[in-house]
């Protein structure tokens, strides 16, 4: 295959991959961040009751799980780019390249879930004063 053809394709894959992705997460974080600092009622008043509450003699812990209605990995269709090529065969003569897309459908299902999102809420005094996530799909 042409030097220059492959590095198209490889450079249109790439950007594809890059469009594709997500600060999904950051922009959770810089969700969440908005609440620390504030009083404990106004977390409450956006994200409403919390799942769980800790609490310690002068801290307590607020407790919320969020879950993304994205699909598994393997739920839905997949989309794929390639390209190929060959050269002089020993018999005869000849000589190409190929390019091809495709789109494809899963036969099986996924043992894989991602974790929840929890995310927990640090408050002293009355004021939130940070916040931990864990969990894959904060989204």
């Amino acid at each position: 295959m042409c030097p220059r053809l492959t590095r198209m394709v490889l450079f249109s894959g790439l950007t594809l991959l890059a469009a594709c992705a997500s600060d999904a997460p950051a922009d959770f974080d810089r969700g969440m961040a908005t609440y620390v600092g504030q009083p404990e009622i106004r977390l409450v008043e956006g994200l409403g009751v919390p799942q769980r509450v800790y609490e310690t003699a002068e801290r307590r812990f607020l407790e919320y799980g969020f879950s993304s209605g994205a699909a598994p990995a393997s739920s839905g269709f997949s989309f794929g780019v390639g390209a190929g090529g060959f050269s002089r065969g020993g018999y005869g003569r000849g000589g190409g390249f190929g390019t091809g897309v495709g789109l494809g459908f899963p036969l099986g299902g996924s043992s894989y879930e991602a974790t929840p999102c929890v995310v927990t809420f640090e408050v002293r005094d009355d004021r939130v004063l940070n916040f931990r996530r864990e969990g894959e799909n904060c989204r």
